[in-house]
Formats: C-alpha cells, structure tokens, sequence
C-alpha cells in the first residue's frame, strides 16, 4: 500500500507520470536473483528509470557509485585471536543468554540459521572496532549493522554478494563444532559483473577467473572482506555439526546517503529520482520492499 503522502504527490500530473515510469522500470528488472541483491536491483531500476525519463544524467548516477568500487590490490585480511579472553568470553555469555524465542528464525529454511540483529552488546562491540577495520581496509568506515547468525546441522549460504552498507565485513567465529569454511572470490569490479538478469551461480563458481579461496575460521578468530564486491558462499554444514558466526557490516565513512537508495534523489540532486525514491520505502510495491 502507498502511504499518504505519496497518494498526495500522484495528484500533481507530473508526479504521477514520473511514478509510471518509475513502476514500469522496477517491472523491466524483475525479481532480485541472489541473497541481498536488493540494492543492485534498485540500481538497475534507477538506471532504466532515468534513461527514459532523464537520459543525459545516466552518466552522472553511474558515475556517482566509483567510491562503492574495491579498492585495487584489496585482499581477505586475516585476524587470528581477535578480542581478549574477557572480551571473547563475554561474547559466548552474551549467545547464551538470547533466548531462542528472541531469535529470528525467518531463515531457518534458506540458510539452516537464526539470527539476532545489532544486538545492544554488539552495536557496543562494532563501535570499538571501527579504527582496526578502518586501518585494515585503508579508509574510514563507518559502521553498518550486525548480526549473530547461529548455523545448526543444515546450515548452508548460498552463493551471493552484500549490499554496499555491508562494503567491508568482518566475519567472526564464535564457535564451531566442525571445521566450516568460507569460500571468496576475488575482489569484482561492477563492469564485470554478468548480467543482472542472466546470472548463475553455478557458472561463476565454475569460473576459474574469479579465483575463489576457501577461508577457515577457528573460534576467536575473524577475516575482513570486501562482501559487495567478492562473491562467496558456505557449503552444506557437516553433517550434525553447527557454528555460530557474528558478522560486522562496515562501509565508506560519509556515503551513508549513497548506500541508502531511498536517499538517492538528495544524494545526487537529481529531482527525477523523487518517485523511484518514494517507491523504494513503500512495504509490498516493489516487490521487494
């Protein structure tokens, strides 16, 4: 359902014409084709939305994301032992303390997995962390969001790439009761990616081009990637077995705007954007939201 203010705005002729379009070009993009694809989805919309209804500033919009790009030479960083003994202590006391009632288990079926979303503790966490994930990535973060993802015995994450709130992660084992790792594609820059419609994960996982290295992570141990810019995955869990993983999402210090695509139209001063904008927080409309 639209919110009322935007059935005020479809009353102004112009408005509503825009808002057509705008409709018709999330339609052309259809549905997200990976795990957290919904930024590159918008991105796709922005792009066919504004090349009817204002082609001379496509070059502007694309142009505007290169700070989104990796950086080049960027590797998987590692951190063995990462937080004290009190620290990571505090952490496994803190798991054990959600009861399972206040887990989200939406994706117990995609994923084999519940999670808890920034919880108090973590958000206290991610916050101290900011100058090492700053130093390691070579630029000043700020800090996305977090989540405890609890893994049990069909535990699996299939093939996919972040959205850019989550440029940088930090990926932390907890605890584990079976060797689990990770496997990471090499940084990937937006004109290589394949077709939004025509992607498979199985031919990029088949590609040898994308170099993809497994990453094993032990408890206390974490690794720092670039999530919107390398694909990876996790297989199928061992048999029986579980890991419990806390992930910090990090992206560019002051792009907060550019990583939100409801913001775009300000971001980029580019008045058409208004109703995709509009379009992009209504719950149900675009599929998506």
């Amino acid at each position: 359902m639209l919110d009322l203010s935007v059935k005020e705005k479809l009353k102004e002729p112009g408005y509503l014409e825009l808002h057509l379009a705008a409709v018709a070009a999330i339609a052309r993009v259809g549905k997200a084709p990976w795990y957290d694809a919904h930024f590159v989805r918008r991105f796709e919309a922005a792009k066919l939305y504004l090349d009817d209804v204002a082609p001379e500033k496509v070059r502007e919009f694309v142009g505007g994301f290169t700070p989104l790009e990796p950086r080049d030479g960027f590797e998987v960083i590692a951190l063995e032992g990462l937080f004290d003994q009190a620290t990571q202590q505090r952490i496994v006391e803190t798991l054990r303390s959600i009861p399972p009632a206040s887990q989200d288990s939406h994706e117990k079926q995609e994923f084999g997995r519940t999670i808890v979303h920034d919880h108090p503790y973590f958000v206290e966490l991610q916050t101290q962390l900011l100058p090492l994930v700053s130093n390691a990535v070579g630029i000043e973060v700020a800090a996305g969001y977090n989540f405890l993802s609890l893994y049990g015995g069909t535990g699996r994450c299939g093939l996919h790439m972040d959205e850019p709130i989550s440029m940088y992660t930090l990926d932390y084992c907890i605890e584990q009761s079976a060797v689990w790792p990770i496997h990471i594609s090499r940084p990937v820059r937006s004109a290589e990616m394949a077709s939004f419609n025509a992607w498979s994960p199985e031919a990029i996982k088949a590609d040898e081009t994308y170099a993809f290295e497994p990453h094993i992570l032990r408890p206390n141990d974490a690794i720092i990637f670039n999530g919107s810019s390398q694909w990876h995955y996790r297989d199928q869990i061992p048999a029986g077995h579980f890991c419990n993983l806390l992930f910090f999402h990090f992206f560019p210090a002051g792009l907060e705007e550019l990583v939100a695509p409801s913001k775009w139209a300000s971001h980029f001063g580019i008045d058409e954007l208004v109703p995709l904008c509009d379009l992009f927080v209504q719950a149900g409309v675009d599929g998506f939201g």
